[in-house]
């Protein structure tokens, strides 16, 4: 498989994944926290949530903009990876502290794995070979 092919693929699967991971946020924000564990807060907690999913979903939808053009699909993998790195360093150190259940922590793995692969792939150039 070709490195414009696998660049492709994998920004259209996360990109999905993350859209369709802050739509849940936005339209069924107590099921997230079931599925995670997390006490029902109040109804006025559940909106920032709803908030947070407004996010997601557009970092999700960044990944759109790399499909098209080479030095976007670089800027998208970077920004992205920084989100993912950040997100990586508030869960776990919320995680370690107590703060947040460690059902939190299926969102290290994922967020902590897109992150190594895109700064790997990145730093290896690989978008060097994408020609639009």
């Amino acid at each position: 498989m070709n490195h414009a092919i696998l660049l492709k693929t994998w920004s259209i699967i996360i990109g999905v994944m993350e859209v369709l991971t802050g739509l849940i946020f936005i339209l069924a924000p107590g099921s997230v926290l079931r599925l995670l564990k997390v006490e029902f807060p109040s109804q006025e907690a559940l909106v920032f949530l709803s908030w947070i999913g407004v996010f997601i979903m557009a970092v999700g939808l960044s990944y759109g903009l790399a499909l098209r053009h080479r030095a976007r699909g670089e800027t998208v993998w970077a920004f992205t990876s920084l989100v993912s790195i950040m997100i990586v360093v508030f869960l776990t150190w919320h995680i370690l502290d107590e703060t947040m259940r460690r059902e939190w922590a299926v969102l290290v793995m994922i967020h902590a794995t897109v992150a190594l692969v895109q700064v790997s792939i990145l730093r290896a150039k690989w978008w060097k070979d994408v020609h639009r």
